[in-house]
């Protein structure tokens, strides 16, 4: 029996895992968007699948969102194709946790400003933006850059539209 594990994350993987009755660990190096083949028994096959499911190792053909970055297949070779789709999952899967943690730091950061207007006596705002916006790295960097505005709108109050007023 064969196992086909594939590495659908754009980091080098350092595979490790142990076959029943065997008392070393192995170890085996699976590069970024490669697969590796281990020979084994039905024992074999499933400790090592048992092994790495709690970490997010899926069967090819359910990787869905929450995927690990491996995936597996038993007795077939995973296609360049399925590769590339859990590549596609796991770079999703990244920037839905990265805007998560934008939103979440823009409401911690708002609580603050919050609690300190309250200590000063002055009247909280209504909305507040944050605004995320990535710099070039050098002259010649002339990729797509991150700009995003995240406003965090308290419960119970609508945001004044337009532009603020000169006081």
């Amino acid at each position: 029996m064969k196992l086909y594990i594939a590495n659908c994350s754009k980091q080098e993987f350092h595979f490790t895992y142990s076959i029943p009755e065997q008392i070393r660990p192995y170890f085996q190096h699976i590069r970024a968007g490669s697969q590796i083949v281990i020979d084994g028994d039905q024992i074999a096959v499933d400790s090592i699948i048992n092994q790495h499911s709690v970490y997010g190792m899926s069967h090819i053909s359910k990787v869905k969102k929450g995927f690990g970055g491996l995936a597996y297949s038993i007795d077939k070779p995973i296609s360049v194709e399925a590769i590339e789709n859990g590549f596609d999952q796991k770079h999703q899967d990244m920037i839905d946790r990265a805007l998560e943690a934008r939103k979440v730091s823009a409401v911690a950061a708002d609580q603050i400003m919050s609690n300190k207007a309250q200590e000063m006596g002055l009247k909280e705002a209504s909305v507040t933006s944050v605004e995320i916006v990535e710099e070039k790295r050098n002259a010649a960097d002339t990729g797509e850059k991150l700009n995003q505005v995240i406003e965090v709108i308290h419960e119970g109050q609508t945001p004044r539209r337009g532009r603020p007023r000169n006081s």
